[in-house]
């Protein structure tokens, strides 16, 4: 069987990033179609994929980053390249990761020009005007998810307010108000209504904060968000989720300084748009191992990359999304994916070392043109 396509999968450098873009399943699919798929050691570790496993999948384990870029048609990984990955990268080479303007480097993005690139945000795939399965996907799971990271930090020992979630006879339940309702909100409304909070939900659309209501029934109170019901609701809060995001844009600061001081004293803030800059003025990147800071007597979580704490969940759902994509392009080629594929072409922010994507060329100041497939 002919050899069509070389894909390489490096192990993430960023700091407690746990995930892997394409799991032994994935990489079984590819070697079934004739490609090979390179794996650095370990890149599976933390997410229960062994070396043996992607092995016995048909793939091949490499010891060294370097070769991983070195002997590959297409890179395919979570989060965004650093400088010193890019500086790695060959001529007319393809990566497949997240865009995630937080974490993005001027240097890096042309780095990547120079080289006649092509880059494919992942979380920016959309299939439709408003649906991004990735984003989508790993909303979900954090979603599901910000219950328990909630719980831990309203404990008295890590610092809390010293309340459980949920309420008990004569005794009230904690008060979560959530901006945003789009899918992670939606799912974590979902999640703390199952444990007995009082969950608020503002955004400024009336369409999502009507679908909240049909499908949330229950201790579900919805506003429209405006200077008045955010800051109202912010007095009452024990916790604060920032669930605001902005495709190609970094997220607005909605919630200032000011504002943070009136919140009572040990409450928590949630800032799940931090992986797009974030939506309060006081909030700058944590990890997992070091996930909390406070400021005005506020606890800070503001983990970029939560999904990661889930790793093999969060690998597996990655991998659903990207794999048909990169599958299509092994087979056919970039060019006459794109032309196939709008969903292809929503996520290309750079398509042969030209930037594609107008807020990314406006936030780093660089050269935009159209997006053309050739």
């Amino acid at each position: 069987m002919e050899v069509q396509m070389n894909i390489g999968i490096p192990k993430e450098i960023l700091a407690e990033e746990n995930r892997i873009s394409l799991t032994s399943q994935g990489v079984y699919s590819l070697v079934k179609e004739g490609h090979n798929v390179f794996i650095e050691n370990g890149a599976g570790e933390v997410s229960r994929f062994s070396d043996e496993t992607f092995q016995k999948m048909g793939g091949q384990i490499v010891f060294s980053a370097e070769e991983i870029y070195k002997r590959s048609d297409l890179i395919v990984k979570v989060m965004p390249p650093t400088v010193e990955e890019t500086e790695m990268l060959a001529t007319d080479q393809m990566i497949f990761s997240f865009l995630q303007l937080k974490f993005q480097n001027k240097q890096a993005l042309e780095n990547m020009m120079k080289k006649n690139v092509t880059a494919v945000g992942t979380e920016l795939i959309a299939f439709g005007p408003r649906y991004h399965p990735l984003l989508v996907a790993m909303s979900e799971i954090a979603g599901n998810m910000l219950p328990q990271i909630a719980g831990r930090f309203l404990q008295s020992n890590n610092g809390g307010r010293g309340i459980a979630i949920g309420g008990f006879p004569g005794i009230p339940p904690a008060t979560i108000v959530i901006l945003g309702a789009g899918t992670l909100g939606f799912n974590a409304a979902k999640s703390f209504l199952a444990l007995g909070a009082q969950v608020i939900v503002l955004d400024g659309d009336l369409r999502r904060l009507r679908y909240i209501e049909e499908h949330l029934r229950g201790n579900i109170i919805t506003s429209i968000a405006n200077h008045y019901s955010l800051e109202r609701a912010l007095k009452f809060a024990d916790v604060f989720i920032g669930a605001i995001y902005q495709a190609n844009k970094k997220t607005p600061i909605v919630i200032t300084e000011a504002l943070l001081k009136e919140m009572k004293k040990r409450a928590l803030i949630i800032d799940a748009s931090i992986d797009q800059g974030g939506c309060v003025e006081t909030s700058h990147p944590t990890t997992h191992s070091d996930p909390i800071f406070v400021k005005h007597d506020v606890l800070h979580y503001c983990v970029p990359n939560i999904p990661s704490a889930a790793a093999r969940t969060a690998s597996r759902a990655m991998n659903n999304i990207v794999l048909p994509i990169i599958q299509s392009i092994a087979r056919v080629g970039i060019a006459e994916t794109c032309k196939q594929n709008n969903a292809l072409q929503s996520g290309t922010y750079i398509f042969n070392g030209k930037c594609v994507k107008q807020g990314v060329a406006e936030i780093f100041n660089l050269p935009f043109e159209q997006f053309e497939c050739e």
